[in-house]
């Protein structure tokens, strides 16, 4: 042991303590932390019990990071959750009123525990003093699914334990720390607030030990990750605002060299790496390999994982994990048959993506710089959030509410139907369409920028749909005037709710008045009928039901004769129902062809040549894609021909 250790200040007993506001673990939380509730999620965390359950972490609550209310999440899986292993409903660490917990950080101890740190921050009260601490809960057996629990306990107080803990030759436990508050020891930290805690109960007790010097211009939270070399000293890399830097201690953590930009490496995102040891002795790093930007700027792009053979001295092998944009916060850790679990956040506030992914790879596709093993897994999903109203969704309405056009350059069109209307297409890059002049009536009722998915009906399952590809045509043939959708169709709904009086009517209508304060309605857009498919006399009945539909709405709008426009369901529907009687879908789409013939300045739009997707119901994202350029055309010929 370094002498100075001697005479490091304890920083805390390990248990719970009544002057402490503690949080509570919630095995079976309420609909509030559902994913259909929640509105952002990222920053995660993986471990593997010994008989390969896996475990991971990371944060969600309010409208985003830093928020009074965020909450730490813990989900598992079983047999290395590999593909068809489900992920379990997750657990929540809530805090008490006035309170984010964050940050939450996975790791089993050598004695086969399993512990979740975390961040809390409880704001004073009458009763309680400020807390700013590293908590934890822990259970003595990860190998089962529903594991018993301790209760919340503070490890020390001001500051984040930001990354796992090593282990030293004499037993001793070693976890980097970031310190952020005032402590009654600051003096021993001496300015260096990058550094680390050491246990030698294990995790009874933990002590200051060192820390590195950063300079201030360059610290950014300081999220930190450690290795122990071969010659026993501890190396550390952290983030910094100019990328990854690193730091080396010779005695054990309790002096460290001021930290410098690591090797091998020029500037980066300013963000967290994850680098550990493997059992072969080779270092990984997993980081961005993402070039700079015009700005000079670098995206949390092209995750990537570097190994190195001689302690991250030089790093030759690398493979590239997800070259897409908004990926980040990666951890890893290792099973005893080679295998090396990655987990890292997509998209933690962008709508279709807001996932927690889980990748598996060995160290031989490392080296060959591709996919070589058998057993990989890309990109598992362990878990998803779909709510909107995070962090990124409110600027983007405030930013929009400033350019808003005026009213006769906003063209607005109301989405109404069922699933094939909202859009059940998958999210395909290769299929985007660009949002510049597009908006949406967003959940809140303002607008917003028209990104997909444009309906949130049904937030797990909704997607690409016919509206965005719609709006394109229509901004593409008129470059002064703002496409606004108003989205409000929902799967699997009859058309007896869309009619006068009826649930799905009455919100529509309530919608599109408060859109129309600020733009001019300039068509009606309508796909239904798969639900009116299933007994004759509803088929049969549909035309004329539909037409007294259309003329009750536009008096309602008090929108004259908007056009209005409905499209066939597709010709791949089959013959019967999933209960086994007849379907009548082609009567509905008879009965759609003489639409034009009951209703003015109506039309229906083929379905010829369309595709389904895998579940022979929906549209895919190419054919809705294809379905919208032919809505566009429909609209714009009754438009033309009434004049403008």
């Amino acid at each position: 042991m370094h002498p100075a250790a001697l005479i490091l200040p304890l920083i805390l007993l390990a248990t719970a303590a009544a002057e402490h506001p503690v949080a509570k673990v919630l095995n079976h939380p309420g609909p509030e932390y559902a994913a259909a509730a929640r509105s952002w999620q990222g920053i995660p965390g993986i471990e593997r019990a010994a008989n390969g359950r896996l475990w991971v972490t990371w944060y969600s609550g309010d409208n985003g990071e830093g928020d009074m209310g965020n909450y730490a999440m813990v989900s598992t899986a079983a047999a290395d959750g590999g593909p068809g292993q489900a992920w379990s409903a997750p657990i929540v660490i809530q805090g008490p009123p006035e309170t984010r917990i964050g940050d939450p950080v996975p790791w089993i101890d050598p004695q086969g525990r399993l512990w979740i740190f975390y961040n809390q921050l409880t704001a004073k009260t009458a009763t309680t003093p400020l807390l700013r601490a590293t908590c934890a809960i822990r259970t003595d057996d990860p190998t089962v699914a529903e594991p018993l629990w301790s209760t919340p306990f503070v490890v020390a107080t001001d500051g984040i334990l930001f990354g796992k803990p090593v282990v030293r030759a004499d037993g001793a436990w070693i976890a980097p720390f970031f310190v952020t508050g005032s402590p009654s020891w600051k003096d021993a930290v001496a300015g260096k607030v990058t550094g680390t805690l050491r246990s030698t109960d294990q995790g009874a007790t933990w002590a200051w030990l060192g820390g590195t010097s950063v300079p201030k211009d360059l610290l950014n939270f300081s999220e930190a990750t450690l290795a122990i070399r071969r010659d026993g000293s501890l190396w550390m890399v952290l983030r910094t605002t100019e990328g990854l830097f690193e730091s080396q201690s010779t005695d054990g953590g309790a002096t460290w060299t001021d930290a410098r930009p690591m090797a091998d490496f020029g500037r980066g995102p300013a963000t967290r790496a994850c680098m550990r040891r493997l059992a072969s002795g080779a270092f990984i790093l997993v980081y961005h390999d993402a070039p700079p930007n015009a700005a000079g700027a670098f995206s949390r792009s092209r995750l990537t994982v570097w190994l190195s053979d001689d302690e991250g001295r030089t790093w030759p092998h690398r493979l590239l994990l997800d070259e897409r944009s908004r990926v980040s916060y990666p951890d890893a850790v290792e099973a005893p048959d080679g295998r090396i679990f990655i987990t890292y956040d997509l998209g933690r506030y962008q709508a279709g993506e807001k996932s927690i992914l889980v990748t598996t790879i060995r160290e031989a596709d490392i080296r060959a710089g591709k996919v070589v093993s058998a057993d990989v897994t890309a990109r598992v999903v362990a878990n998803q959030c779909f709510a909107y109203g995070n962090h990124s969704d409110l600027r983007d309405e405030a930013a929009v509410a400033q350019k808003l056009p005026p009213k006769d350059k906003l063209h607005l069109y109301l989405l109404i139907g069922q699933s094939n209307m909202a859009g059940r297409g998958i999210l395909d890059p290769e299929y985007a369409v660009s949002r510049t002049r597009i908006l949406k009536f967003s959940p809140r009722n303002v607008w917003a920028s028209g990104v997909e998915p444009l309906h949130t009906d049904k937030p797990q399952i909704a997607g690409v749909g016919l509206g965005m590809s719609f709006g394109r045509t229509l901004a593409d043939a008129d470059p002064t005037v703002t496409i606004g959708l108003i989205p409000c169709a929902v799967g699997g709904t009859p058309l007896s709710r869309w009619e006068k009086g009826a649930d799905l009517y009455e919100a529509a209508l309530a919608r599109a008045r408060l859109a129309m304060k600020d733009g001019n309605l300039r068509g009606i857009l309508w796909h239904q009928g798969e639900a009116d498919s299933g007994q004759e006399a509803t088929a049969q009945s549909y035309a004329a039901r539909l037409a007294r539909m259309i003329g009750d709405l536009r008096t309602d709008l008090g929108a004259g004769e908007v056009p209005f426009v409905a499209g066939e369901l597709g010709d791949f529907l089959a013959p019967v129902t999933k209960e086994g009687t007849p379907s009548f879908w082609p009567v509905v789409n008879a009965q759609l062809a003489t639409l034009p013939t009951l209703v003015s300045r109506a039309a229906v739009v083929d379905s010829a040549g369309l595709q389904p997707k895998s579940d022979a119901v929906h549209f895919d994202t190419p054919s809705l894609r294809e379905f919208g350029l032919r809505y566009a055309r429909a609209i714009r010929q009754l438009q033309e021909g009434a004049g403008r």
